[in-house]
């Protein structure tokens, strides 16, 4: 075990995507008052400097991919057939983040609302929702709020199909997007079995929230140093996963070591700590599986207090 040395930019970029077939003549007018609080007053002064940009262009001009976002057929269908794309440039201090960052989103969501538009986020590929306890912005920031995308990509050479094969078969391979928006490489496992993929979604969102959680603080204890020491075997707790959701822990889970190796300066990929003598599918069915809550996701202990106060289940 040894620390490795990872980078700490200044600056990190950000950007959202509306495509509508209702583009505004101003797009900045039609902004501010839609922002709720408490972003209101921060957007209306980021709107005044460069460091929020929006550009509005015909569809048929936008030089970015939107075909592979996850998105719901009737999303996909109103991308397609939209007229005009929204692009909204953000740039802040990583050590403003995530407070930044949010500010952005709103106004993103802002722009959507006043275009009858889809909003898309391309780093995490995939089209925010518009409905549910999550639309607005919070007031706090949880991670589970669509912030980080997932893309899955199969290796048929290393597919085991049928039970039969199940424990031979690795031929997947996870990413969770969306980290570099906060100053962090999007992490990476590979050679998953297929049936094996939630554990390892979900090691990779308890491994974001521990490195966001860490990396704030160090930007705060240590301003304007370009890097830090991260520990290449980390132990991430249960509690790590829970804060990713903001939620209280009601299921039983246990703590896993990792190792994380810097294999380009925008991915860090997970794998068993030195000295497992398996394979990765081997680790995610055996040590991963019984760790990680079977969870696909789970409301914050927020929208718990909301749902039950308008009338929802106790």
């Amino acid at each position: 075990m040894s620390p490795f040395v990872l980078s700490v930019p200044e600056v990190v970029t950000s950007h959202y995507v509306i495509a509508t077939s209702e583009p505004p003549v101003d797009p900045y007018a039609v902004v501010p008052w839609r922002v709720p609080e408490p972003f209101r007053k921060p957007a209306i002064e980021a709107l005044k400097t460069p460091r929020l940009g929006i550009f509005t262009i015909e569809a048929g001009e936008a030089t970015w991919r939107l075909d592979d976002v996850l998105a719901c057929d009737e999303d996909r269908r109103r991308v397609r057939e939209s007229s005009h794309q929204i692009l909204l440039v953000h740039q802040a201090l990583t050590a403003e983040q995530p407070h930044r960052e949010q500010v952005a989103r709103a106004v993103a969501r802002a722009l959507a609302d006043a275009t009858n538009g889809v909003l898309i986020d391309p780093q995490a590929r995939q089209v925010l929702l518009r409905d549910g306890l999550a639309r607005a912005e919070r007031g706090w920031f949880r991670m589970g709020d669509q912030w980080f995308g997932t893309r899955y990509e199969v290796d048929e050479a290393a597919r085991r199909p049928g039970p039969a094969g199940a424990a031979g078969c690795a031929c997947l391979r996870v990413t969770l997007l969306g980290l570099r928006r906060f100053g962090l490489p999007n992490l990476v496992i590979d050679g998953v079995a297929c049936t094996q993929d939630l554990p390892a979604l979900n090691l990779l969102r308890a491994i974001a929230s521990r490195l966001l959680t860490d990396q704030w603080r160090w930007c705060r204890e240590h301003p304007a140093r370009p890097t830090r020491s991260l520990d290449d075997h980390p132990r991430i707790e249960p509690d790590d996963f829970w804060a990713f959701w903001g939620a209280t822990p009601f299921l039983d889970g246990g703590p896993v070591v990792t190792r994380l190796a810097a294999t380009s300066t925008g991915i860090l990929e997970v794998t068993p700590p030195d000295g497992y003598a398996g394979t990765v599918a081997d680790w995610s069915r055996e040590v991963l599986a019984p760790a990680l809550p079977p969870l696909v996701g789970c409301p914050a202990d927020e929208d718990t207090t909301h749902a039950r106060s308008a009338g929802g289940g106790a």
